[in-house]
């Protein structure tokens, strides 16, 4: 079973990234980089949708529900934060 939640991402004064579901009260993380933000909000958005079933009460109306993949989604990328090596252009050789 898989879910669709939508979600928010802002930069905090402190610089940390704050990644929250609103759709679920009191679902947010701080960290220091966007790929841990999203990987932490994951983990507390599947804690939240067990602690519904749990109790049987329904998903917020925002939260849709999917059986099978494919599911389509955007994903945010801060180019800054990835370490990858760019491969230059070598100088060309000027005639004098």
């Amino acid at each position: 079973m898989y879910h669709q939640v939508p979600f928010e991402i802002s930069k905090q004064e402190d610089g940390l990234w704050r990644v929250e579901a609103p759709g679920l009260q009191g679902c947010w993380v701080d960290e220091p980089t966007l790929a841990e933000a999203i990987s932490e909000i994951q983990e507390v958005i599947a804690m939240m949708i067990d602690i519904y079933e749990e109790k049987g009460s329904p998903l917020p109306q925002e939260i849709s529900t999917k059986a099978d993949l494919p599911l389509k989604a955007t994903i945010p990328v801060a180019v800054t934060e990835h370490k990858f090596r760019r491969v230059s252009k070598p100088a060309k050789n000027k005639r004098r």
